[in-house]
């Protein structure tokens, strides 16, 4: 009887393997049936069939998903659109463009009255990533609104109280340079972040960040490129399955998280504290507490209105600063050049001021820096309207996902001549058949960036005080800013170790 037991429970179980078996072999299956069938038709069936793309790119999400957080996304857009033209497919629902027309065909108002809204893939708001500001609003109605409230922080009257403090805070970080370098070379990377972060400190909330003073980053500050590596995981993810973004802290590295988790709470702390101070001087936030009561902001909107203001107008900043000084000593020609320029103009740093320093080759120098490392190097995604759309000559379906590479729209022999030489002299060539229009760093239309003029009034500021004070010369002149540079939608800049010497004027 035993015998006869164990043999039946055996074969039972052997039936049940079998069963879980057939089973499990069913559901691969039909996973790769799926998977297959899926695949053919974003080859050969889907409305975007006919674009040009590598076929790993077009038969699913995966490959752009694996490029946004790899680092190497730039350059790989790039190659690909060397590859396969002006016009690329990077996933089954989203082509990349890099001619000078898409720009004003996807970013601005048409005639027609469609609108490209901003793609929610790369957008997303929700309470566990981030809240709508007016960066990543969708909504054109409210975004018009809040910028409308915003904009007088903007306006030429604001700019000319702003001048005051950023000029106060040059001057700071000119001593700054000069004790600093005394001791021996500086990572001018770290130091350009701290007059920025500073500058922003005290127009957003009246109060400095203490870098200046204290010759070292902020921990805020530290923590930044945590929180946009932490957002290009959340855009990442979501294009693969948006149900996966309620599991993102599994996919995030452990570093990212906690940084960006450090940098949400000290951005709510900062506007908090403010907003407690109840100070009747003329802030960004001021504004900011404008548009909450119009628009019933949360606590939580209302840090990611401060902290989106804070990385949009230093973190660019810093960068452009820092890819100037890096193309600078790497074309000794144009930066003996700029030297002359400033040099000729001025008999002491205190006379420069933003509309003292409007030199040509100053400014071509700016335009340049933007256009060969533009501090944003992609391009904003925008959903094509309903009926589809025109964009570069070319009909777009409705629904698909587009945008101009940025990088690959600067780098595009069809819109620059030698595009990856630094060459301010195209920017004064009335001749040049270079077509500008490829090259839109503050983007363009209703969504432009709300502070390009106080970017422009910084710029011209602290690089006309820089080079007139002092001559510098980095260590890493080989270094490709770009190709050689890691970005996760800001740039992972290498350090810029700098030789300054300060000359015998003040």
């Amino acid at each position: 009887m035993g015998v006869i037991t164990i043999l039946s429970d055996s074969k039972s179980l052997l039936l049940a393997s079998s069963t879980w078996l057939l089973l499990l072999s069913t559901c691969v299956l039909a996973l790769m049936v799926y998977f297959v069938s899926h695949s053919i038709y974003n080859l050969y069936l889907h409305p975007l069939a006919a674009f040009p793309g590598p076929w790993y790119a077009v038969i699913s999400n995966v490959f752009f998903s694996r490029t946004l957080v790899g680092g190497k996304s730039v350059k790989i857009i790039r190659d690909l659109h060397e590859k396969y033209g002006e016009v690329v497919r990077l996933a089954p629902d989203e082509l990349s463009f890099s001619s000078a027309a898409a720009w004003k065909d996807i970013y601005t108002q048409r005639k027609s009255g469609n609108q490209f809204l901003k793609d929610e893939k790369f957008y997303i708001t929700n309470n566990t990533v981030r809240a709508p500001h007016l960066v990543n609003m969708s909504d054109p109605v409210k975004h018009a609104q809040a910028k409308k409230i915003m904009s007088h922080a903007f306006s030429p009257k604001s700019l000319s109280e702003q001048e005051d403090i950023v000029r106060k805070y040059a001057d700071m970080f000119m001593v700054a340079i000069k004790e600093e370098s005394d001791k021996g070379p500086i990572d001018l990377n770290d130091c350009y972040n701290w007059i920025t972060f500073d500058i922003l400190g005290e127009l957003a909330f009246s109060e400095p960040f203490g870098s200046l003073e204290a010759r070292k980053t902020h921990p805020w500050v530290a923590t930044t490129l945590n929180m946009v590596t932490f957002v290009a995981y959340n855009s990442a993810i979501y294009r693969i399955s948006p149900k996966l973004t309620k599991s993102l802290l599994y996919f995030v590295p452990k570093s990212v998280a906690k940084g960006r988790m450090n940098h949400v709470l000290q951005s709510k702390a900062k506007i908090l504290a403010r907003l407690d101070r109840k100070t009747e001087k003329k802030d960004f936030s001021s504004y900011i507490f404008q548009v909450r009561e119009e628009m019933g902001l949360t606590d939580w909107e209302l840090s990611a209105y401060s902290n989106s203001l804070i990385i949009a107008g230093s973190e660019t900043s810093a960068t452009t600063l820092s890819a100037l000084t890096h193309w600078l000593c790497k074309t000794p020609l144009v930066y003996s050049k700029l030297k002359d320029e400033v040099r000729s103009r001025f008999e002491s740093s205190s006379e420069i001021t933003s509309q003292s320093a409007t030199f040509p080759y100053l400014t071509a120098v700016i335009h340049e820096t933007l256009r060969i490392f533009p501090p944003f190097p992609f391009g904003p995604p925008r959903i094509t309207p309903l009926g589809g759309e025109t964009v570069a000559g070319v009909f777009v379906p409705e629904g698909t996902t587009v945008s101009v590479h940025m990088w690959s729209s600067t780098r595009n022999p069809k819109n620059f001549k030698d595009p990856d030489a630094f060459r301010p002299e195209r920017w004064l060539d009335p001749n040049s058949t270079d077509d500008f229009s490829g090259s839109n760093p503050f983007l363009l239309g209703p969504r432009a960036c709300i502070g390009q003029n106080m970017a422009w009034m910084e710029l011209r500021i602290l690089i006309a005080k820089m080079v007139f004070l002092f001559d510098f010369e980095t260590f890493d002149k080989e270094t490709d800013w770009g190709n050689d540079v890691d970005s996760l939608l800001l740039w992972q800049k290498p350090k810029l170790m700098t030789e300054v010497t300060a000359r015998n004027v003040s």
